[in-house]
C-alpha cells in the first residue's frame, strides 16, 4: 500500500506540472488581452479629451485673432501668425483621428477635423471682413472663402442625419443667403447688398450653427470612441474569464483521471516477497541442519 501511495503520488504529480502551465498561460494570454485592451480604452478616450480640448482651444485663438486684427499694425502679419497656430492645431487633430484605435472612430473623428477646419476657414474669413479688405487681403479674403465652402460642400453629406438636417436649414435660411451675398460682394470688390447690421447678424448665426456642428460632431466621435473602448474591454475580460475557466477545466479533469488511473502493482513486487519467504525459511533450516533447499 505504501508503495501504490509513493507511486500514485508521483503520477499525480506528473500530471499537475502540464495542467499548472497550462493554467499560467491562460492567465498570461488573458492578462495580455485585458491590458491591450486597457491601453486602447484610454488610448481612444484621450483622443476624444484631445479632440474636446484642442476645439475650445481653436475657439479662443479665433476671438483673439478677431480682436488683434482690429487693431492697428501689421493686419498681414497678425493673420498669418493665427492661421499657423490654428492651422497646427488641426494638424495635429489630423494625426489623432489618424491613430485612432478603431476605424469608424478614427472616420467620425477625420469628419469632425474636417469640419473644424471649415468653421475655421469660416471665421478666417469673417474676421478679415470685420478688420476691412484692402486690395492686397482681398486675395486671402476670396482664398478663405472659397476654400471653406468646398470643405463643407464635401464634408456635409459624411455628418450624422440630424446635423445633415441642421446644415440643410442652414443653407436654406435667409441668414445664409445674406451672409454668402457679402461674401460674394466683398470678393468681387463691389458694395454689399445688405447694411453691417444684418450682415453682422447673419454671420453671428452662420458661425454660431456651424460651430455647433463641427461641436456635435466632436461629442458623437467621442461618444463612439469611449463606446468602442469599453466594448473592447468588456469583450477581453469576458475572453480572459473563458480562456482561464477552460485552462482550470481541463486540469481539474487531468487531475481527476490521473487519480482513477490504475495503479499496477510490478511481478517483480512478488518476486521480492517469495524471496523473503524463503531466505526467512533458509535461515531457519541452517540453524537446525546447516543445510538450505532454495528450490521451493
Amino acid at each position: 500500500m505504501t508503495y501504490q501511495r509513493s507511486l500514485r503520488s508521483r503520477v499525480l504529480s506528473i500530471a499537475f506540472v502540464p495542467s499548472a502551465a497550462l493554467v499560467l498561460v491562460a492567465l498570461f494570454i488573458g492578462g495580455f488581452l485585458v491590458q491591450q485592451a486597457i491601453e486602447d480604452r484610454d488610448d481612444a478616450e484621450n483622443g476624444a479629451v484631445t479632440l474636446a480640448e484642442a476645439s475650445r482651444g481653436i475657439a479662443s485663438l479665433q476671438r483673439e485673432r478677431a480682436a488683434a486684427l482690429k487693431a492697428p499694425g501689421s493686419r498681414s502679419a497678425t493673420y498669418t501668425a493665427y492661421a499657423d497656430r490654428i492651422d497646427t492645431s488641426l494638424s495635429s487633430l489630423r494625426e489623432i483621428a489618424r491613430a485612432a484605435p478603431d476605424a469608424e472612430v478614427g472616420y467620425q473623428q477625420t469628419i469632425a477635423v474636417e469640419l473644424l477646419t471649415a468653421v475655421e476657414g469660416m471665421d478666417r474669413s469673417d474676421s478679415l471682413a470685420v478688420a476691412g479688405i484692402d486690395d492686397a487681403g482681398r486675395r486671402d479674403y476670396a482664398a478663405a472663402v472659397g476654400a471653406y465652402r468646398s470643405r463643407l460642400d464635401a464634408i456635409a453629406g459624411k455628418l450624422t442625419e440630424s446635423s445633415r438636417r441642421t446644415y440643410r436649414e442652414l443653407v436654406g435660411s435667409e441668414d445664409w443667403g445674406r451672409f454668402g451675398a457679402v461674401e460674394t460682394a466683398l470678393s468681387a470688390a463691389t458694395p454689399p447688398p445688405v447694411g453691417q447690421d444684418a450682415w453682422r447678424v447673419a454671420a453671428g448665426v452662420v458661425g454660431r450653427t456651424l460651430g455647433d456642428l463641427a461641436a456635435r460632431q466632436i461629442e458623437y466621435s467621442a461618444q463612439l470612441a469611449i463606446d468602442g473602448g469599453r466594448r473592447v474591454l468588456n469583450g477581453a475580460l469576458a475572453a480572459a474569464a473563458a480562456i482561464s475557466l477552460l485552462a482550470g477545466v481541463v486540469m481539474a479533469i487531468v487531475m481527476q483521471l490521473a487519480r482513477r488511473l490504475p495503479i499496477p502493482i510490478p511481478a517483480w513486487s512478488h518476486l521480492v516477497s517469495d524471496y523473503a519467504e524463503k531466505s526467512t525459511r533458509l535461515a531457519h533450516t541452517s540453524r537446525r541442519s546447516g543445510r538450505a533447499d532454495l528450490s521451493g
